[in-house]
């Protein structure tokens, strides 16, 4: 990995914490595209700092399962928590 790609992943990554940060402070009615800045940031480690396009299929597909594994046992502990 060049240090170029390294350097705008960086950057890129540092854009998208400052807009959820200003969206966080100035507009929190606006949360839904806090999430998406942050859907975006892993989107941007998966693909410039982990090199997911770059694999195999069969890795991309063991990546997606463990994204989903991870999404259902936040999202059943967060129902737990606000169920109580």
């Amino acid at each position: 990995m060049s240090l170029r790609t390294l350097l705008l992943s960086y950057l890129g990554l540092l854009a998208l914490l400052g807009a959820n940060v200003l969206l966080a402070l100035w507009l929190p009615a606006w949360s839904s595209w806090v999430l998406l800045g942050a859907a975006g940031q892993a989107i941007l480690v998966f693909l410039s700092f982990i090199q997911l396009n770059q694999h195999s299929a069969l890795v991309r597909f063991f990546a997606l399962g463990a994204g989903f594994w991870l999404l259902l046992l936040f999202s059943l502990t967060l129902a737990d928590l606000l169920t109580r």
